[in-house]
């Protein structure tokens, strides 16, 4: 009896232990973005994996019914949306790049003019154009000495993922092999990153040729399929690399991600990230898998394997962060950017299903000029009306005494008829949140940004890919097969879970920020996800 009434006084003491810890912030988190990851793959060749794809998924929640719910399903709107928990309409990186509406220039998504080179190298790019806050700087915000590191192949995604003001970016460059960053960041580069550029991880861990690392039964549908990119003249594995131009063709490899993690380990070491009694973040983005992606498609041998040794190689540096950091100390979120559409070909010829390649050039530009010149044949003007790129000259119009909205209607007209257009979408229609829905609108809403958005947007019709090329797929559409993403969180308070309710990329952010505490600003679109917290 005595010992019992000693229990049952230390059983309060005992909840409150367990309540302090798991309420105690994670010492080191991280965000990892799958460059063109679609949600499916996790479903289609998830039995193959035993490493780091699998304990994520296994050992973790996952929302399996996860979306972008934005059109703009590109690399740069991708990463943003990850990071700020906004919409690009919002965080106004509407694409990968714009027109700007005044100077009708094209506009890189991060491009700088005053960022300059560091070390001679980098450069000309920088968060400028990103017109919120993200993650890392709300967490800065709330502990000064917390260390926001961010890296990736592509400058886009290393720069949007870290925010406004980070500590450390770094992305890849292929001429000479190295990570590297501008002077938006740095003076020069950190001690750790000189170390680990001087070591030529490419030419001491990219091996002469990509085989097949399982056996070929594992492997599903064919090897060879029409509409995949030539590899020096072959769409079958194994691929050997070029001495010559092994930095530059290894980014369409898996060694492109490999590096990304061995130099997350180096900035872990060098900052001794999640080891100093304060959160730190680090975002990853492996974008090797959207090369493979482009170019194979996601049914391909070459993305099957790619991802096994993704799996793989994401399995050691888990166990790496287990060892170092220690595993109720960390949270891991994983999510992408975007999906991607299936290979048109392979929609064809192995499921027998409608899809097609749109030359935008030679079988739309020249219906639109068509157009064009009837209506001002109609108008009695001189002056173009629209643009392909989406301007519309309403100054024209109104000379001609025409109104905006006949104007527009007329447009949308003609442009419906058009094979391949679906629907057509004007500005006051974007900008209008409250105005009426057609299919696929509100996605298209939550994509524009008015300042740098254009006067009309194009929905092309279902499985049809714009592309001038023959090969390869793409993304950028507001349809699911480019939206449906996975996100999932792995950490010591997270259990396994299967959410089967639909939730959006914008509240990946939003949901660490409510696990660490952090004040959000008003910018962001996204809600904490009430599984996780």
């Amino acid at each position: 009896m005595k010992r019992l009434l000693v229990f049952l006084l230390l059983i309060p003491a005992l909840l409150g232990a367990q309540s302090a810890k798991s309420g105690e912030r994670p010492s080191l988190v991280v965000v990892i973005s799958i460059d063109q990851m679609k949600a499916e793959y996790f479903e289609w060749y998830g039995h193959q994996w035993n490493g780091g794809l699998k304990r994520l998924f296994t050992e973790g929640a996952v929302y399996t019914n996860a979306m972008l719910d934005y059109a703009a399903s590109e690399t740069g709107p991708g990463h943003a949306t990850l990071s700020t928990g906004s919409f690009p309409r919002t965080h106004g990186i509407l694409g990968n790049e714009w027109v700007d509406p005044t100077t009708r220039k094209e506009v890189y998504c991060v491009s700088d003019s005053t960022a300059k080179p560091v070390d001679g190298v980098g450069g000309g790019v920088s968060p400028r154009n990103l017109e919120v806050t993200a993650l890392g700087d709300w967490l800065k915000a709330s502990s000064k000495s917390s260390m926001v590191v961010s890296l990736s192949l592509k400058d886009r995604a290393a720069i949007l993922m870290g925010g406004k003001k980070p500590d450390h970016v770094y992305w890849y460059d292929r001429k000479t092999g190295k990570l590297v960053t501008s002077s938006a960041y740095a003076s020069t580069t950190v001690p750790w990153m000189k170390t680990f550029n001087d070591q030529n991880w490419v030419f001491r861990n990219v091996p002469p040729v990509w085989s097949k690392l399982l056996p070929d039964s594992a492997y599903r549908g064919p090897d060879e399929q029409r509409g995949e990119t030539l590899w020096n003249g072959s769409t079958t594995m194994p691929k050997v690399f070029n001495l010559a131009q092994r930095a530059d063709q290894m980014a369409g490899s898996p060694w492109g991600d490999l590096l990304i993690l061995d130099a997350a380990r180096a900035a872990i070491e060098g900052e001794r990230l999640g080891q100093r009694n304060v959160t730190d973040l680090l975002m990853l983005s492996l974008s090797s898998t959207d090369y493979v992606g482009h170019a194979y498609g996601g049914h391909s041998h070459e993305m099957q394997d790619h991802l096994a040794r993704v799996d793989a190689a994401l399995g050691q540096f888990i166990a790496d962060l287990e060892r170092t950091v220690g595993r109720d100390r960390m949270l891991i979120a994983l999510s992408a950017d975007h999906a991607c559409m299936p290979l048109p070909e392979y929609l064809q010829d192995v499921e027998f299903r409608f899809a097609r390649r749109l030359n935008v050039a030679t079988e739309i530009r020249p219906k639109t000029e068509a157009l064009d010149s009837v209506l001002r044949l109609s108008l009695g003007v001189t002056e173009p009306l629209f643009t392909s790129n989406g301007f519309i000259n309403y100054a024209m119009a109104a000379k001609a005494k025409v109104g905006a909205r006949t104007l527009e209607r007329r447009i949308g007209e003609g442009m419906r008829a058009i094979d391949g257009i679906a629907d057509v979408y004007f500005k006051h229609e974007l900008s209008d949140t409250a105005g009426p829905r057609r299919p696929y609108l509100e996605r298209f809403r939550n994509s524009y940004y008015a300042p740098r958005g254009e006067d009309f947007q194009i929905r092309f019709a279902e499985y049809t890919l714009p592309s001038s090329r023959a090969d390869g797929t793409s993304h950028g559409s507001c349809y699911d097969y480019d939206n449906h993403v996975p996100v999932l969180f792995w950490g010591p308070h997270y259990g396994v879970n299967r959410v089967t309710r639909p939730v959006r990329a914008v509240d990946v952010a939003v949901t660490i920020a409510k696990i660490l505490n952090l004040k959000t600003p008003q910018t962001v679109n996204g809600q904490p996800l009430s599984e996780i917290l």
